[in-house]
């Protein structure tokens, strides 16, 4: 593990100090965009150089329904159609992506959060009407609060890539899962204070692979 970090530190340096600036606070304050976010990027593009993925069609959905952004409330207003006409018809799991984010948002509704006021990333019953939700899981689920201004990581492919990209050069035999993802990359920020926070730097290393 030791081994790992400091060869990933190593490669973190290389990164210009631009990169880590370029993270911008996701959707903090709007609970509603921010869930749609995280279920909606399970593999999927965010944007590409054509102008289309997921970022366009997040800021369709927050010009159409401004009252939905910020209030789970008023999201589950709206039916299952209408998030798949604006958002896409993505699955998760086997189901859409447009009913684990209503599923999702009913539960939080139950544990009385109904906008980012209410939510507290750490609160266990919060998670666990998160991750109760069949599709989602603790990846998204950390994305979900980095969107909200929780410092963290979101070990997708392209953070797991990048470390096992590092290990492999490094011969250390190991095999990266999202876990020893997420581990590396916040010891890695705790070593360097590279980026603001952890999540300037998770973003900082997802747009470097992304571009390899």
């Amino acid at each position: 593990m030791d081994a790992l970090v400091d060869a990933f530190v190593r490669d973190a340096r290389k990164i210009p100090k631009d990169r880590y600036e370029v993270y911008q606070n996701g959707w903090e304050g709007q609970l509603g965009m921010a869930l749609l976010d995280a279920v909606y990027s399970k593999q999927t593009l965010y944007r590409t150089k054509r102008g289309k993925g997921l970022l366009p069609r997040l800021l369709a959905f927050h010009n159409k329904h401004e009252p939905a952004r910020s209030d789970l409330r008023e999201l589950l207003k709206l039916p299952e159609t209408e998030l798949k006409d604006v958002l896409g018809k993505g699955v998760t799991n086997g189901r859409t992506k447009a009913s684990a984010v209503l599923e999702a948002a009913t539960k939080l509704v139950a544990c009385s959060v109904y906008t980012h006021e209410q939510y507290d990333h750490s609160n266990s019953s919060h998670r666990r009407a998160y991750l109760d939700v069949h599709g989602l899981g603790p990846v998204t689920h950390n994305y979900f609060g980095m969107l909200l201004g929780y410092p963290d990581t979101k070990p997708d492919t392209w953070i797991i890539r990048a470390v096992q990209r590092v290990a492999d050069a490094e011969n250390l035999g190991t095999v990266v899962n999202s876990k020893l993802a997420r581990t590396v990359v916040t010891e890695a920020h705790v070593i360097t204070k590279l980026g603001k926070t952890v999540t300037h730097m998770d973003h900082a290393i997802w747009l470097t692979e992304r571009d390899r």
